[in-house]
């Protein structure tokens, strides 16, 4: 039987043991959760508008007179959710493999 590492690469030359891997999943799980409650708040705001005004369109923060901050719409809001999404899928399947590397 071979033995196994109990780091992963995550490319370059990042390398994470479980504990780390398992607290970037908390760190993103945590953001993911912030990104999906205003999602929930732009939608209802959304909502608001269409039923008591004729704008549809909305944006919370618009970056006209600071362009180094981050505009926050509906569609980039949801954007970062699903790189979120994807970023917590990967560091799932990297987990994965060394708890069943760690058997």
């Amino acid at each position: 039987m071979g033995t196994y590492s109990s780091k992963i690469s995550l490319g370059g030359n990042k390398v994470m043991d479980i504990n780390q891997l398992n607290s970037k999943r908390n760190d993103i799980l945590g953001e993911l959760k912030a990104y999906e409650e205003l999602q929930l708040g732009l939608e209802q705001i959304s909502k608001y508008n269409r039923e008591n005004h004729t704008n549809d369109q909305l944006k919370v923060y618009t970056t006209a007179y600071e362009p180094h901050l981050e505009e926050i719409t509906e569609l980039s809001v949801a954007e970062k959710i699903e790189k979120l999404t994807n970023n917590l899928l990967t560091l799932s399947e990297k987990i994965n493999t060394l708890k069943m590397n760690s058997k």
